[in-house]
């Protein structure tokens, strides 16, 4: 017969059998999955389906943080973050352009890097560009890359007109355009010698293109302090004058896509973003071994030009911050942004301060890069104030440079009224705060 230890010691094992858990010990319970939403507009060139890949990646890696993604679309997707921003809602992450809104700072939506996990040896591999997303000593952008403008041209085009070299100077560009639209017109197969981004099938880029010739004409967007717009200038009529010329001279027609015609030999030089080049490299056969890339020429007061890119940002607040720098110090991390590269972004790390492989890969995709020395020159003429004047009522200024800019080199509108109002309509939202 059993004793009555033994008989106690079989009942707790047959209790444990059939409810183990209550017999286990305390365990803490896993902490609970966090969901944070990214948006963006596509900024992945050629491959529409690259950023859902990359999220994808990121997610299968982890064990408790899951990113949702929405693309927007490049039209309104600036504008649809901003209202949902100012509403309390919108994104935890999301793509900005480089150089910050000033709005977003001011109402204090953008936590600084540190407080996501960053450190100083993270933040001290960025190239020194890349303290354009720094406000008060602080980053609160983690940049993915970075654009300049440059000039494109069509070899073909070029030396079949008797040029062997891009224009290096307005007067030279002005001068090689005309020729190619008169002889080719003369000809009897018309070739517009010249087409701004942003007179065509994209209006947005008018920005980027008036940028880069008000800074070559000596002008600024805003004053030094950032609170006054200065496109109302003598810097301004001349650029103005400038852009102008080609369509009062019928060097240039409106309407006319400056890409496209690029890519079907309709348009000799057009100049935009180094980014493009994908869209060039896309068009095969008709551009293969037909183009290249040159600095911009330069205009009375130099050769600077319009600066982008994009950059990572994450709402303040958040309940769990190190999460969001978790995805943010992985996306925009010197391995993923090489990856950048492919559609020809400008890598926002110093090579020197990445790992030894990751250095050899991306100087080698460099050095092996067509027109990559020109763009290289074409940085090294540009300065962060240019991104620093464009942070301040950013989006007041990019819809009124898309409305009046366009309709004053077309003759719709004087001058001198285009840029009193696009001063007006920036000053009204850069004083709206106070």
């Amino acid at each position: 017969m059993a004793s009555p230890f033994r008989r106690a010691a079989l009942a707790l094992a047959g209790c444990c059998a059939l409810t183990a858990t209550a017999c286990a010990p305390d365990t803490p319970a896993p902490p609970p999955r966090v969901t944070l939403a990214f948006w963006t507009m596509p900024f992945w060139i050629g491959e529409p389906d690259k950023l859902q890949e990359l999220v994808d990646d990121f997610n299968v890696s982890q064990s408790r943080v899951t990113v949702s993604l929405t693309v927007l679309d490049w039209a309104t997707g600036r504008d649809t973050i901003k209202k949902a921003l100012a509403a309390g809602n919108g994104p935890d992450i999301w793509l900005t352009g480089n150089g910050l809104d000033a709005d977003d700072l001011d109402a204090g939506r953008l936590a600084p890097l540190d407080t996501l996990g960053y450190t100083r040896q993270d933040l001290d591999r960025f190239i020194p560009l890349a303290q354009v997303d720094a406000d008060g000593g602080r980053m609160y952008g983690a940049p993915l890359y970075f654009d300049t403008e440059v000039l494109l041209y069509r070899t073909d085009v070029l030396r079949q007109y008797g040029f062997d070299r891009p224009p290096g100077t307005w007067a030279e560009l002005k001068s090689t355009a005309a020729t190619i639209t008169a002889r080719s017109t003369a000809a009897g197969h018309r070739v517009d010698g010249w087409q701004f981004k942003g007179m065509d099938d994209h209006l947005n880029a008018i920005n980027a293109t008036w940028e880069t010739f008000l800074c070559q004409a000596g002008g600024r967007l805003t004053d030094a302090d950032h609170r006054n717009s200065a496109e109302d200038s003598e810097a301004g009529r001349t650029a103005l004058a400038y852009l102008k010329s080609f369509y009062t001279d019928k060097v240039s027609r409106p309407g006319v896509s400056a890409l496209n015609g690029f890519v079907d030999g309709e348009v000799a030089m057009f100049s935009f973003y180094q980014s493009v080049i994908s869209d060039i490299a896309a068009g095969n056969e008709k551009t293969l071994g037909k183009w290249a890339v040159a600095p911009m020429p330069t205009g009375p007061a130099g050769g600077c030009s319009a600066l982008g890119g994009h950059a990572l940002v994450a709402r303040s607040h958040l309940s769990d911050p190190t999460s969001a720098g978790q995805f943010m110090r992985w996306l925009a991390s010197p391995k993923n942004s090489a990856e950048f590269l492919r559609f020809h972004g400008i890598y926002p790390y110093d090579t020197d301060r990445v790992d030894p492989e990751l250095k050899v890969a991306v100087e080698a995709h460099y050095a092996a890069e067509p027109g990559w020395e020109a763009v290289s020159r074409q940085l090294a003429r540009n300065t962060p104030d240019q991104m620093l004047q464009d942070r301040h009522a950013y989006t007041a200024r990019w819809d009124a440079h898309k409305d009046l800019i366009p309709a004053a080199v077309l003759g719709r509108t004087d001058a001198g009224q285009a840029l009193a109002e696009i001063d007006r309509r920036v000053d009204r939202a850069l004083h709206a705060g106070g």
